[in-house]
């Protein structure tokens, strides 16, 4: 019986981590954490490094707050005892994994949640993500079955990450981002 679940949800909004999480917390009467990892140098900064870096870093801000309210919203509509909230990604060299551990740990957390929906192997030498979490982990690490995610936040959160995308778009001049963004690989 776990009594803090700890679960990593991502800027691609899908919810197979987060549902089979909420599920779990539900089942055994456990707090759950969603935790969102800042990137703060993701990759598509590269292609917007000709444009004002304060307008990217607030694009990163606006999209990890967005992620936070979605899943804190899911949280309270399931009536699970529960928080979301993002941290930044140090540049120091933690990795995500690495601090997703470190964040369970601090918490408290004896069930890690992570997402099963891509699994890309080794990116740029990288060890997968869920690789680094078991790794580092002190406590049991769940893979959460892909599901095809079925978006429940509404007209409210479609509304609000369109706009999120359309001012990244707008900041590098690529009228065809969104669509480009929406198809790409969630980073892990």
């Amino acid at each position: 019986m776990y009594k803090h679940i700890l679960v990593a949800v991502g800027t691609s909004l899908s919810e197979s981590a987060l549902t089979t999480a909420i599920t779990r917390a539900r089942d055994c009467n456990a707090r759950l954490t969603a935790l969102h990892i800042v990137d703060q140098t993701p990759w598509w900064a590269v292609a917007t490094a000709e444009s004002d870096p304060d307008d990217t870093l607030d694009v990163i801000d606006d999209h990890a707050r967005a992620v936070t309210r979605y899943a804190a919203r899911l949280i309270e509509s399931a009536g699970v005892d529960g928080v979301a909230r993002s941290v930044a990604q140090p540049l120091d060299g933690v990795s995500v994994g690495e601090l997703i551990a470190q964040e369970a740990k601090r918490a408290g957390a004896d069930l890690i949640v992570l997402g099963g929906e891509s699994d890309t192997g080794w990116r740029h030498g990288e060890a997968r993500l869920r690789d680094v979490v078991c790794l580092h982990a002190r406590c049991d690490v769940l893979i959460a079955a892909h599901a095809p995610a079925a978006f429940h936040a509404g007209k409210e959160m479609e509304s609000e990450m369109a706009s999120i995308e359309a001012r990244f778009a707008g900041s590098q001049g690529r009228a065809n981002l969104r669509a480009a963004h929406r198809q790409s690989a969630p980073r892990k």
